[in-house]
């Protein structure tokens, strides 16, 4: 069983069970322990309650909850409110305010790591190191689809994590930057919107076979259809390289396995997890790899706990591959 690699969850996994009320917040922490998995990122603005100034009570609370599963907290996910105001986005000064609040709260909870959001300009992202350097947390910007490593505002970021930055501020590469087919959720939900199934499946094949979009363009497919393939060649033509992964691997600090619909225990249809994770375990990276499943977005019906114990398994059967 390799060692260095452990598997989190973010709770955000669970959004449906959680706004419909059907789990609260130690019901899911439970099952989350009983599946296996080790350590937690919460999304604070969903299920930390008064948040952004949560009370030290709550925070006493959720610390001995995770006492009591034995989980690691991992990451708090923090979100900047850019509408908090009506007649202007927040200032910079404003931003850097509130990071150093959750940088704040993330500390009190136990929390090494802070994630934030893109309206972290690499100028704002840079003023944070002495915030973080003096309460001893980490802050971390999440690169998700459609951002990969050759985005130009991230090769800045990665120049400052390099710099000044080193050891202190870092990045959660989400594992969508690597899907290169639409999954099961997404077509099921074009279905319903619109799209015939034998045109979707013509769709999906001339995707698989990286034909010009022009095909569809100029073919005998109706509007929604040709809104799809629009979408889907756009979305999933051009995932990031995985090759790339051993030239920010010393910057990502934690990782999100993304994914959004598994039909098995086995293997995913969509992103490569196989090719993914055996490269980041060979390149010797040590820590979290947290499931962040997202296919409520699609199908709100669908079982997050079934989905997320399947994701546990596949990646325990990666690991010790």
């Amino acid at each position: 069983m390799n060692q260095d690699i452990k598997l989190g969850i973010s709770l955000y996994s669970f959004s449906t069970e959680y706004i419909q009320e059907k789990l609260d917040l130690e019901g899911i922490l439970k099952k989350a322990r009983d599946m296996g998995y080790k350590g937690v990122e919460i999304v604070a603005a969903q299920m930390v309650p008064e948040y952004p100034y949560p009370s030290d009570e709550w925070l006493a609370y959720f610390k001995d909850l995770l006492a009591k599963y034995e989980l690691e907290p991992v990451c708090w996910s923090a979100y900047i409110d850019m509408g908090i105001r009506s007649d202007r986005d927040l200032t910079e000064d404003e931003i850097v305010q509130f990071t150093v609040n959750d940088l704040i709260y993330a500390k009190k909870a136990g929390f090494p790591m802070v994630r934030t959001q893109h309206a972290i300009s690499p100028a704002i992202f840079r003023k944070m190191v002495p915030y973080c350097e003096e309460l001893g947390v980490k802050l971390t910007i999440e690169m998700h689809h459609p951002h990969h490593p050759e985005v130009p505002v991230w090769k800045e970021y990665f120049e400052i994590m390099a710099n000044e930055g080193k050891g202190w501020l870092g990045f959660v590469p989400d594992f969508s930057i690597f899907q290169t087919m639409p999954h099961q959720l997404y077509l099921n939900q074009a279905i319903e919107f619109g799209c015939r199934e034998d045109k979707l499946a013509e769709i999906v094949e001339l995707h698989r076979q990286k034909a010009d979009i022009s095909v569809v363009e100029n073919g005998d497919y109706n509007d929604i259809e040709k809104h799809t393939a629009a979408e889907m060649f756009e979305k999933f033509s051009a995932p990031a390289k995985i090759e790339q992964i051993k030239d920010f691997l010393p910057y990502a600090f934690y990782m999100h396995g993304k994914f959004y619909y598994l039909k098995n225990a086995e293997h995913d249809e969509t992103i490569p997890y196989e090719e993914i994770v055996t490269t980041v375990r060979d390149l010797g990276y040590k820590g979290y790899i947290a499931s962040e499943y997202e296919g409520h977005h699609f199908d709100d019906t669908v079982d997050s706990a079934r989905q997320l114990d399947r994701f546990v398994k596949m990646m325990t059967k990666i690991l010790n591959s």
